[in-house]
C-alpha cells in the first residue's frame, strides 16, 4: 500500500465534505485594534487563549517558558494542542462550520488544508503595532501576504537545505549546489520527504520550484527516495540508509548531532530554503483580546527573542540575538535563501503544486 498516496486522498476527501456542504462566507472580522492597555485589560478578563500548532512551529521548551512568561506578565494561560499539518485543517473546518470555536490562533504552514482555511474567510488580518514596526525585521513578517497581512511569519525559518552523513560523504564530496545532487554516484541515496502530501516536503518544493524549474526537477526524481514522515529523513541519514537528506527537520537534525551522529547541515550555493511557517489569527474565536495581546507580544524583542531562542530559531528582529543558532546556520545580511512568493501559497496554487510535484516524482519515475 502507498502510505503517501493514502493520506493525501483521505485529506482531500475531508476537505472537499466540508467545501461541499458549506457556503463560503468571511469569519466574524475583529475590529480594529485598539489601544493596547485596552487590549491587555481585556485579555487579563478573558484569562487564557488556545493555540493550535504543528510540531514544527513550537516545542515543549518554547511553550513552557512561553506560557510562565505570559501567565506572569498579563495573568493569562496558554492551551497548547499540537496536531498533525492535516489534522489542524481539517478541526478548524469543523469548529468554524459549526460555530463550536475553541482555537483562537493557529500556527502552521501556509499551504494545503490551511490555504483553504484562508480561502473560506476564516482568518483575519494581524494588525499587531510591533509587527508594523519598520525598519527592525530581517524578513518582513507580513511578506507571505504583504496585502491582506492574514498570515505572518514567527520567526525566520530559514532551513539548511542539505543534511549529509560524514561518513558516507566526503569532504570532498560534498554538495555545494543543487546540481550537485545530480551526480550518479548519488542515485537513490538521497532522501526526500514526500512532496504532494502537507510537511517538509511540500514546503520545500513550493520554495525552489520556481528557482530550480521544472526540468531539474524531473531530473532530481530520479535520485531521490520519498518517505512520508519528516523524522524519516534525519534518522534515515543518521543511521546511514540515504547519504543526503534534503528539507531535513532541524530541530530533529541536531538532536541527532547532539547525540553524537556523524551527521551536519550544508547550505547550497543558490540559497537553503525558507518554509512558509507562519502564524494566523482566526476572525471567530472564545478570547479575542487574549489572542490580539499574544500576537501583539510574539513581534517584540523579547517575544521574539524567547520564540526563536527556545525553538533554535532565527529572529524575525534585527535586535533578536541569534547567538543560539550554531554559526554555520545563523543568518548573515544579504544571505541568499529561497521562498515561496505571496501568489504561490493560495488554496489554488497549492493543489496545483501538489499535482505537479506528484506527477514530477511519482508517477513519471
Amino acid at each position: 500500500m502507498n502510505i503517501s498516496r493514502v493520506i493525501g486522498t483521505l485529506f482531500t476527501s475531508v476537505i472537499l465534505v466540508f467545501l461541499a456542504s458549506d457556503v463560503a462566507r468571511g469569519a466574524s472580522a475583529f475590529a480594529p485594534w485598539g489601544p493596547m492597555a485596552d487590549i491587555e485589560a481585556a485579555a487579563r478578563k478573558e484569562g487564557k487563549l488556545t493555540i493550535y500548532t504543528a510540531s514544527g512551529h513550537s516545542n515543549p521548551e518554547t511553550q513552557g517558558a512561553t506560557n510562565y512568561l505570559f501567565k506572569e506578565k498579563y495573568g493569562v494561560s496558554i492551551d497548547w494542542s499540537i496536531l498533525s499539518s492535516t489534522e489542524m485543517p481539517v478541526r478548524v473546518l469543523a469548529e468554524q462550520h459549526t460555530k463550536q470555536y475553541v482555537a483562537d490562533i493557529l500556527m502552521n504552514g501556509l499551504g494545503g488544508g490551511m490555504a483553504t482555511v484562508r480561502e473560506r474567510g476564516y482568518i483575519v488580518p494581524i494588525l499587531a503595532p510591533s509587527s508594523l514596526e519598520r525598519g527592525v525585521w530581517r524578513v518582513d513578517p507580513a511578506s507571505s501576504a504583504p496585502k491582506d497581512r492574514d498570515w505572518l511569519f514567527i520567526f525566520m525559518p530559514l532551513t539548511p537545505s542539505f543534511f549529509v552523513n560524514s561518513n558516507l560523504v566526503s569532504s570532498v564530496e560534498e554538495p555545494k549546489s543543487y546540481q550537485d545532487l545530480l551526480h550518479p554516484r548519488w542515485k537513490g541515496k538521497i532522501v526526500l520527504q514526500t512532496p504532494f502530501i502537507p510537511g517538509g516536503g511540500s514546503g520545500w518544493f513550493r520554495a525552489t520550484y520556481r528557482t530550480l524549474g521544472a526540468d531539474y526537477m524531473r531530473a532530481l526524481a530520479k535520485q531521490v527516495v520519498l518517505v512520508s514522515n519528516g523524522n524519516e529523513v534525519p534518522d534515515g541519514v543518521a543511521r546511514g540508509q540515504y547519504a543526503i537528506g534534503i528539507a531535513a527537520s532541524t530541530g530533529r537534525g541536531r538532536e541527532l548531532v547532539q547525540q553524537g551522529a556523524l551527521v551536519k547541515y550544508l547550505h547550497p550555493r543558490e540559497g537553503s530554503h525558507m518554509p512558509s511557517i507562519g502564524t494566523a489569527l482566526l476572525g471567530a474565536v472564545p478570547h479575542p483580546n487574549a489572542a490580539r495581546l499574544f500576537l501583539q507580544w510574539l513581534y517584540t524583542k523579547e517575544g521574539q527573542t524567547l520564540y526563536a531562542k527556545n525553538m533554535n530559531a532565527i529572529p524575525l528582529r534585527k535586535d533578536a540575538p541569534q547567538d543560539h543558532i550554531p554559526p554555520n546556520e545563523r543568518y548573515t545580511e544579504g544571505q541568499p535563501f529561497l521562498k515561496a512568493a505571496p501568489e504561490d501559497l493560495t488554496d489554488e496554487k497549492a493543489r496545483e503544486f501538489y499535482g505537479l510535484s506528484k506527477q514530477i516524482f511519482e508517477e513519471k519515475r
